[in-house]
């Protein structure tokens, strides 16, 4: 996402990712694979900076003591599998103040620069960002409902597949969409996938919906 990319090439960071953040992450943008693969991990987990900064409403700034201290899956994963060991994760709001989403910067240094805190910088950046995202025209439509273009992107149409595994395995062992989607993350991370990737193997019948359960 070009977004993802401006604050990158404007900031001392090293990655930059976009999500939405209600009930289930569902990736926007990323400035590059690695950033993805973080943000994966977040979703895979149920934890990290991201779904804390959408939580509690407020910036949260970590550096790598932090994310060991508050989420050790996490912290696990962002070392093995990327090379950022710091992130500021910024809740994104609509020009109504509704919030929607976050803003997660990646950085490689494992603490955070005091450029990247405060109130200021959070008014410069994420919240030009969430106005900008819905003052994009509805240009595209789901059972025709107008959606925003960001919302067609192949990361978001993956992310809603997830819903989708979530429904065969809710029918499957008749259990809650909660309960589902724990099961379809600790499968994942027993196997050491993600959720994406284990949700399309249930929905195109490779993954059989018992097995999740052995």
């Amino acid at each position: 996402m070009v977004l993802c990319q401006a604050c990158v090439a404007v900031l001392p960071v090293a990655g930059a990712g976009i999500s939405l953040t209600d009930g289930l992450r569902v990736p926007l943008g990323a400035s590059d694979e690695a950033v993805a693969r973080a943000e994966r991990l977040q979703t895979t987990l149920g934890e990290g900076p991201c779904l804390a900064a959408t939580s509690t409403e407020e910036p949260v700034s970590a550096d790598l003591a932090r994310i060991a201290a508050s989420w050790p899956l996490f912290h696990e994963g962002l070392m093995a599998q990327t090379p950022f060991r710091s992130v500021v994760s910024l809740p994104l709001r609509s020009r109504r103040r509704l919030r929607f989403g976050a803003l997660d910067l990646y950085l490689t240094t494992p603490f955070v620069p005091s450029a990247l805190s405060g109130g200021l910088f959070r008014q410069q950046i994420s919240d030009p960002i969430g106005i900008v995202l819905f003052e994009a025209p509805r240009s595209v439509s789901l059972y025709g409902v107008p959606l925003w273009p960001w919302l067609d992107g192949p990361a978001a149409r993956s992310r809603m597949q997830v819903w989708v595994a979530i429904g065969i395995v809710m029918e499957y062992a008749r259990v809650s969409n909660g309960e589902a989607l724990s099961v379809l993350r600790g499968y994942a991370f027993s196997h050491e996938g993600n959720l994406d990737d284990t949700a399309d193997q249930v929905m195109s019948g490779t993954l059989k919906p018992e097995a999740l359960f052995i």
